[in-house]
């Protein structure tokens, strides 16, 4: 009796020690960084990608990644609410994205000219459990966008067909639009899959083709896009414009917060890094000159479709071409469905690419399989990564309406810019003379992380009290925390120049970012809340069990300031 309650007493305590043990190997794993200068591993692949990437290449791969559809659409849907106003809502989310775009041109000339992205700056800068959680929120958002994209491409692909008279007819629904099955939980779609598996098949041959295939869609969108603006700036009625703002400076202000995620996809552009010829010199000049351009196409496109017809006559769901038509020009609502085609072909394209590019990354970094990490020797691109987001892509685009989905997509780009953002302020800093900053002892390090989480909660905050129509009062508080934040980052904090690149305005301009990126967080539907949260547990299991053992990198559990020579 006396040796089973031994034994039992025994067992609770080994038990007991294994999992202090398992906690103590997780948390030490979830600190460890990624230094900056560290190159992939070689033996993770047998060869490595292609530089064949020039900056016009990559000005073209931003455009075609954040250009599609939407032009056409979401210009004129938002000007139903924010009347010519919205002109002003595309300035105000483009303005907000170049501060974005600032940080992400920084980082880009920093690192080294490899594959990751948001995931690579978050794994030097914070930790590796923080890369992780930020390569899942995004791929969640690539995973479900390049399946809903590629069920709209198949719609519009059969749309334009039938302007045709040749294909005309009947095609039956799960072709193009889709057949719900089942009270609409299966939702057949044919040619999504197909699409999506020529676009993986171009991409697999090799990066100078499908760069090609991307410059020759995104030079033909953005001719269609430019003759449409040439053609509509002709039947601007100017007396259409007033009043400008109809509904109050509120409407473009909300307005701004739809439209911020038309410029999305100069990310792409970073993660373009191992392909780029001249990385240090190319990548700022393709993400930062593929969001000026995106920028003045959709303020041309705002101004001609409100200028050509009163804001209140605009259509929902294809406003551009209905304004075409109201005018007596049906010929180019034919031109804008070839835009839409090679818009939606690129947007396509490009995301699947990023896509792979960042399974290569964690492959390597050994937080998912070696699978992912080996490239073709001959073709020099990530093949395995490659197939496998087409597969995931092709069976949610074919078996289901991911379409329904949308409303909890962007929560991985606003998860991304933020971290890059926070990024930019860590990396710059360096160790003061005195290290201890309070008499708590808390190193300046930690005090600055946390006034950055004090910015980001400030700015949810603020984004729930303006959705909800909070008082003002207490909007003009989390406004004022933040900027104490911001404050005590500037004066409490030393920060070094860097080479290449430098962002400017440090820490104001990526504190600015931040802010405004989770005040747009704070607008998406509470369901996107819900699977920031839920994502992100499930991906810290995913880590705890597999990443944190099979980590193969070289890496520092501590915080590596950057030197004073820098």
């Amino acid at each position: 009796m006396g040796g089973r309650h031994h034994n039992s007493t025994t067992s609770a305590s080994s038990s007991s020690s294994s999992a202090r043990s398992f906690l103590s190997s997780f948390c030490s794993a979830a600190v460890r960084r990624k230094p900056i200068d560290l190159a992939p591993s070689s033996s993770a692949s047998s060869a490595s990608l292609e530089r064949r990437l020039g900056a016009f290449e990559l000005v073209l791969l931003g455009i075609g990644a954040s250009i599609g559809a939407g032009i056409f659409v979401v210009t004129g849907t938002v000007a139903r609410d924010a009347g010519p106003g919205v002109t002003i809502s595309f300035i105000l989310a483009g303005a907000a994205c170049i501060l974005n775009a600032l940080c992400y041109a920084e980082l880009s000339t920093r690192f080294p000219a490899v594959v990751g992205g948001a995931y690579l700056y978050t794994y030097s800068a914070f930790n590796e459990l923080t890369a992780f959680l930020v390569f899942a929120q995004l791929m969640l958002d690539y995973h479900i966008g390049a399946a809903s994209i590629a069920r709209s491409l198949a719609g519009y692909c059969v749309s334009l067909l039938q302007l045709f008279p040749f294909f005309q007819g009947n095609y039956p629904s799960w072709i193009g639009h889709g057949k719900e099955l089942f009270g609409g939980v299966v939702s057949l779609n044919l040619l999504a899959p197909v699409l999506l598996a020529v676009l993986t098949a171009v991409l697999c041959y090799g990066v100078k083709e499908s760069s090609a295939v991307n410059s020759f869609m995104t030079a033909l969108k953005v001719t269609i896009v430019l003759f449409v603006i040439l053609i509509g700036a002709f039947e601007i009625d100017v007396s259409n414009w007033t009043p400008f703002a109809p509904n109050g400076f509120k409407e473009i202000v909300t307005g701004a917060t739809v439209v911020f995620f038309a410029y999305v996809g100069f990310d792409a552009v970073a993660n373009s890094a191992e392909e780029s010829r001249k990385p240090q010199r190319d990548l700022p000049i393709g993400i930062l000159g593929s969001l000026l351009v995106c920028i003045t196409l959709y303020v041309c496109v705002c101004l001609v479709i409100t200028g050509m017809v009163p804001y209140l006559d605009l259509g929902a769901d294809a406003p551009l071409a209905e304004a075409f038509t109201a005018k007596g020009l049906k010929f180019v609502s034919v031109l804008i469905s070839i835009g839409a085609v090679a818009g939606l072909t690129t947007t396509l394209l490009v995301g699947l690419y990023v896509q792979s590019r960042l399974y290569l990354g964690l492959g390597r970094d050994g937080l998912l399989p070696s699978v992912f990490a080996k490239v073709h020797p001959s073709r020099h691109t990530p093949l395995n990564s490659q197939i496998w987001v087409g597969i995931i892509a092709a069976v949610l685009a074919g078996i289901f309406n991911v379409t329904q989905l949308s409303h909890i997509l962007s929560v991985g780009t606003l998860t991304g810019y933020s971290v890059v953002s926070a990024c930019v302020i860590t990396l710059r800093w360096k160790e003061k003379g005195d290290i201890h900053a309070y008499k708590m002892r808390i190193s300046s390090w930690c005090e600055g992380v946390t006034c950055l989480v004090v910015v980001a909660v400030s700015g949810f905050a603020a984004g729930v009290c303006y959705r909800f129509g909070g008082p003002l009062i207490l909007l003009l508080i989390f406004f004022l925390t933040a900027v104490a934040s911001a404050a005590a980052l500037y004066f409490r904090q030393v920060y070094a120049e860097t080479p290449g690149f430098s962002c400017p305005g440090v820490p104001f301009v990526p504190i600015i970012s931040i802010f405004f990126n989770i005040f747009l967080f704070a607008q998406l539907h509470e369901e996107a809340w819900y699977r920031f949260v839920i994502l992100s547990l499930i991906s810290v299991g995913i880590y705890a069990f597999y990443g944190q053992y099979n980590a193969t990198s070289a890496i520092t559990d501590h915080y590596d300031p950057i030197s004073t020579d820098a």
